[in-house]
């Protein structure tokens, strides 16, 4: 439309600002051209008909480029910092693998055997150790894929490690995350690379990678009067193993006084265990009373002196005066009778701590919670048909609880196992989840799936995979990492 054919419209002012406008050429690519050198003063000018030389930036080769660097740079060495990294889009290289984001979803994290054994002595979570089994290489690095749920909760972590109140003390305002998602989607692998970027970060973390065995493997119990079985050889197992790679932090951790000894010998709070006693203190004072014609004053007198005298088994019997958390641990380790106390002292410790930042990690959660193999009388005639409960046993009674609030500067983090039962019946609602808290792992996306086949080829688990069946196996499969490491594995 032309300025002429505006005159209609638009008023006279607005004809005259807009006349006093330049209009832009239309932008093409020779703007992208380099500037024609002047010529020099006194040199002969060319020919006006001769062909003008120009340079294009789409002509320039990588050998210009390289001409144009100092002398220094132009070395053999030089070609290394030129060099592409192989496989880009697969693996995450050590220099980045402290800095994940969104961006590197998809990709593996690369680690030594020596990494996996010192990042994760209590053993990885899920079937990690089943899937280096697959690999025929006792000696090759390793990868873990970075799913975006990873990389959501460690920019979580990073934020909350420092965080402060309005007082200044480093606290952590959240409870913890579950992880919830179909069989074989990479929930445990997911808590694998969570466990060790904390521990390498300065996270304090206390791995239980499978508390489904306290409730299956067979092993001595004793029955205590809150009706709780204390399991003394699975608690030694587990503070060992809690040991491993945390006795530096557990040593710097002064201990809490206040709370120090307010757990029985089964790990339950003292003051339950002395209300126990109360019905038969009561029934002792009521026959003194018919027998002696107390008074009311006396009665009270009485029932108090008694509650004094009730002596219940704990371990600040023999060690009164700890100066951290690590004797508590190390007193539980050699004196296996007062384990089961030491693990929930401990748990206690961690909670009122300021020191550290605290992950506890649960992997299997919902394992705490069905009827375990122990069989017991106790329970017939009633809905767990003879067998005692997990969350009856001391150990899966340690974990089970979604306590994350009560950790001043700490929050647990769980991932549910449907190896052995049924998702559809679950309902972590009932256990204090709320639903903010629960992060659901998918299965493979297309190029994750993509990722993981081109992993399984390089760690030569797969051999001549037909790179035109992707397609097909991914929708035979539905993405997910359980079933196609099955037929994979299985076909290939």
């Amino acid at each position: 439309m032309t300025l002429r054919a505006l005159r209609v419209t638009l008023p006279w002012t607005f004809r005259r600002r807009f006349a006093a406008l330049p209009f832009r050429r239309p932008w093409s690519p020779r703007h992208l051209d380099l500037p024609r050198p002047l010529p020099k003063v006194g040199a002969e000018v060319e020919d006006k008909d001769e062909e003008e030389q120009v340079v294009r930036i789409s002509e320039i080769t990588p050998n210009q480029v390289r001409e144009l660097l100092p002398p220094v740079l132009r070395g053999p060495g030089v070609q290394d910092l030129f060099a592409e990294v192989k496989r880009p889009h697969l693996w995450l290289q050590h220099d980045d693998q402290d800095f994940l984001g969104l961006q590197d979803v998809g990709r593996f994290v690369k680690l030594t055997r020596e990494d996996l054994l010192e990042q994760l002595p209590e053993g990885g979570c899920g079937e990690l150790f089943r899937d280096l089994t697959l690999i025929p290489s006792r000696t090759r690095d390793v990868g873990l894929m970075v799913r975006k749920v990873t990389a959501e909760l460690i920019e979580q972590l990073a934020e909350l490690q420092e965080h402060t109140d309005s007082r200044n003390r480093k606290c952590i305002p959240k409870a913890g995350f579950l992880l919830d998602g179909h069989k074989g989607t990479g929930k445990s692998q997911v808590l694998n690379l969570l466990a060790m970027w904390a521990r390498k970060n300065g996270w304090l973390v206390v791995l239980e990678p499978c508390p489904g065995r306290y409730s299956r493997e067979i092993a001595e119990i004793k029955r205590s009067n809150n009706g709780v079985y204390i399991q003394s050889e699975f608690a030694q197992q587990f503070l060992e193993a809690m040991s491993l790679a945390n006795r530096l932090m557990l040593e710097e951790i002064p201990l809490d006084r206040r709370s120090y000894g307010s757990r029985s010998i089964d790990g339950e709070d003292l003051k339950v265990t002395r209300r126990l006693y109360e019905p038969l203190i009561q029934k002792t004072v009521d026959t003194e009373v018919e027998a002696e014609g107390l008074g009311g004053v006396e009665e009270l007198k009485r029932i108090a002196s008694y509650r004094r005298q009730v002596r219940i088994p704990s371990m600040v019997d023999v060690m009164p005066d700890p100066q951290n958390v690590w004797e508590i641990v190390e007193f539980g380790l050699e004196n296996p009778e007062y384990a089961v106390q030491a693990v929930a002292e401990t748990f206690v410790q961690l909670q009122r701590q300021r020191t550290h930042p605290v992950l506890v990690v649960v992997d299997a959660w919902n394992e705490c919670f069905p009827v375990s193999e122990y069989v017991s009388i106790r329970y017939d005639n009633t809905r767990f048909n003879g067998y005692i409960p997990a969350y009856h046993l001391s150990m899966p009674r340690a974990l089970h609880r979604w306590d994350g609030h009560r950790f001043q500067r700490g929050l647990k983090l769980c991932a549910t196992s449907w190896q052995r039962s049924n998702r559809r019946d679950y309902r972590p609602e009932l256990l204090g989840v709320q639903a903010h808290q629960i992060r659901t792992v998918r299965n493979f996306t297309q190029q994750e799936f993509a990722n993981y086949v081109m992993y399984l080829r390089l760690m030569k688990v797969l051999h001549n995979f037909p790179a035109e069946d992707l397609e097909y196996f991914y929708m035979l499969t539905q993405g997910n990492g359980f079933q196609a490491r099955k037929v994979l594995s299985t076909l290939y």
